[in-house]
Order: C-alpha cells, then structure tokens, then sequence
C-alpha cells in the first residue's frame, strides 16, 4: 500500500468515527445506517449493564440506536486520538470517547450520565468506502451520573415497532 492510499484510508476511517459520533448526536438514522456493513458485531458488554455481544442486521443496530438515544433531550459523543492499523481491505481501529446523555428529570432526580472509554472498530473496505463490520463500546471510568437516565429517556419514546 502506497503512503498516499494509507493517508487517504486513515483520513476516510476518521471521517467513519467522527459520522458515527455526529449521526447520534443528530439523530440522523439515516447517515448511520450507512455507517455500517450489512450485519454487525456489536459488544455492549462492558458499557450497557453487561449485555452480551451479537451479531445484527445493520437497519436493527441503527432501530435499536434510535429506541435508545430518542428521548434523550441531548447527547454529546466525543471521540479523540484514533488509533488506525491497515490490512489488505480490514482496518481496525481504537478511539476514545466520552458519551454525555441528558434527560429533563424531576428535581432530585440525577439527570444525566457520562461514559468515558473507547469504541474498538472494525472495517471493511467495500469500492472506495469504509464500513464498520464490528462495534465495542468499552468503557473504561466509572459513570458520571446515573444510567438510569436511559430509563427515563425509554418511557418518553412509543414502544418500538
């Protein structure tokens, strides 16, 4: 691989991680669904209460992103220092995150949670685009706040269809 394909390789991932940061926060479904391959690794295991991982069709991971980040009020995905290994077509990929989620709470009621960890990626070129074949969210500090907000963002969207 040629340094200049290698730049424009590394250059096309960030622009992935930073879509799949701007996507949430934006609630644009649609730009994150073509984030990602057709079927998709995805490990919560270490951030949403121990979930296991599995396999998903892409259009139920971005559904299940939608039930998940639509009654927050506001979100906040940061990611920073991407670090990017190249393989014939794969690419991998670690970046750090901090995910800051805000619910309107009664008074006395914490009203929003902080995540701080990594999202480990994986790729796959397909043409001239790069795809995520595999999610892990990893974090890595003790939440700031609560999770429970996520079940208070729950009860403010319809059940999902």
């Amino acid at each position: 691989m040629s340094t200049l394909e290698e730049l424009l390789d590394r250059a096309a991932i960030a622009n992935v991680v930073t879509g799949l940061a701007h996507a949430q926060d934006d609630k644009d479904w649609d730009a994150l669904r073509q984030l990602f391959s057709d079927e998709v690794l995805l490990d919560l295991s270490t951030h949403h209460f121990g979930e296991p991982p599995a396999t998903l069709p892409a259009a139920e991971l971005v559904t299940l992103a939608r039930n998940t980040l639509q009654g927050f009020d506001c979100t906040h995905h940061a990611t920073s220092n991407p670090k990017v290994r190249l393989s014939a077509g794969e690419a991998w990929c670690r970046v750090h995150v901090v995910a800051h989620h805000h619910v309107t709470a009664d008074p006395g009621v914490v009203d929003h949670c902080t995540m701080r960890g990594y999202w480990r990626l994986a790729l796959h070129k397909a043409g001239e685009r790069w795809l995520i074949t595999r999610w892990a969210v990893q974090r890595t500090c003790p939440w700031e706040g609560s999770p429970d907000v996520y079940a208070l963002a729950a009860q403010r969207c319809p059940a999902p269809s």
